[in-house]
């Protein structure tokens, strides 16, 4: 019965370069080809193209495979910097194209109308993968300009005469397997984590800023229902000097029945108002987030679900010792409107 052999070509190139020294090492002490295949487990032709190449001086190391970058495709390097500065600098409109937005479909139109040639839609969509592009939800235009110029004013300027304090609210949540550290190899010997994780552990997280430099928040294990918020409020209205004015996104729970029952039977401790749809680069709490997770994977990696939760609750209480760090959340570009 003939011995399995190795698939050298689902091989590392590593291991096939290593396997490709030994049989050339063994055939100039004398073994058969058919010796030097049996012993490695590879078939006979691969061991005489390895030992040809080394006759013909073509060298013993592992050849780079596939294509090389840039071959085949269809755009021009001076194409794709046209094509690319096109969609930055216009709409599809302005160049008197049918879309209202840069789809692959209008880039795939744009390319045909200025160069004649016509690409499918995944070759269109890697293009655009390899320039940076990612499809996102559009702003809309008039509820982010209401919202900038009339709703949040109209907000701001009943919390100054009703003395209250407007929060900003939002969701994340981290996992044990998500924050992983990079260390130092050598060159293709990637480091090995010696960590349990065989059960990945997941914390999620409500809290609440004010541009003032406070923050509260609250840890939960399970989906955020009603029940859950509402319990965060309490604790919210109950540690507040002032009443509340929480503005949050539009999740589906947020606007509940029972969230708004409860809200409605506390009218004088707090109020909910609510973001434009697909706008949560105007909270202030998303760089709460940010800051939270950047500082998870710079730290030490997670062992389990209980140092995972020390880790989350250590961070998020330094922070809520540093107003200014707060603060700082609100200069961003996007948000300075609430500073």
């Amino acid at each position: 019965m003939e011995t399995e052999r190795i698939d050298v070509r689902k091989l590392e190139p590593a291991a096939r370069e290593q396997l490709r020294r030994t049989a050339i090492r063994m055939h100039k002490r004398g073994r058969t080809q058919e010796a030097i295949a049996q012993e490695l487990g590879v078939r006979r032709p691969t061991v005489s193209a390895w030992i040809g190449r080394a006759r013909t001086g073509q060298g013993i190391k592992e050849a780079k495979r596939g294509r090389p970058l840039g071959d085949g495709r269809k755009l021009t390097q001076a194409q794709e910097e046209r094509i690319r500065k096109d969609i930055v600098e216009h709409t599809p409109d302005q160049l008197k194209l049918r879309f209202a937005l840069w789809s692959a479909q209008a880039v795939r139109t744009l390319i045909k109308a200025s160069f004649g040639i016509d690409l499918p839609v995944r070759s269109v969509r890697n293009y655009l993968k390899r320039w940076g592009f990612t499809p996102q939800r559009p702003l809309k235009p008039q509820a982010l300009q209401k919202w900038l110029d009339e709703e949040y004013p109209a907000i701001a300027a009943r919390a100054k005469a009703e003395g209250a304090v407007i929060h900003w609210g939002d969701e994340t949540a981290v996992s044990s397997v998500e924050h992983y550290p990079r260390g130092y190899a050598p060159k293709g010997k990637t480091p090995v984590l010696a960590l349990s994780q065989s059960k990945r552990s997941r914390i999620n997280l409500i809290s609440a800023i004010t541009n003032q430099g406070t923050m509260r928040f609250m840890m939960y294990r399970d989906t955020l229902t009603a029940e859950v918020l509402i319990k965060f409020l309490e604790r919210l209205i109950r540690e507040a000097e002032r009443k509340v004015f929480l503005v949050l996104d539009n999740l589906r729970v947020h606007h509940s029945r029972k969230v708004r029952e409860w809200v409605a039977q506390h009218p004088e401790q707090i109020e909910l108002f609510f973001l434009p749809s697909y706008c949560p680069e105007l909270n202030p709490d998303e760089y709460l987030n940010a800051d939270l997770k950047a500082r998870l994977n710079a730290a030490e990696p997670v062992r389990d679900a209980k140092h995972l939760e020390r880790k989350v609750v250590s961070h998020l209480r330094s922070i809520q010792k540093q107003p200014a760090r707060i603060r700082s959340y609100f200069n961003a570009e996007r948000v300075k409107y609430a500073a």
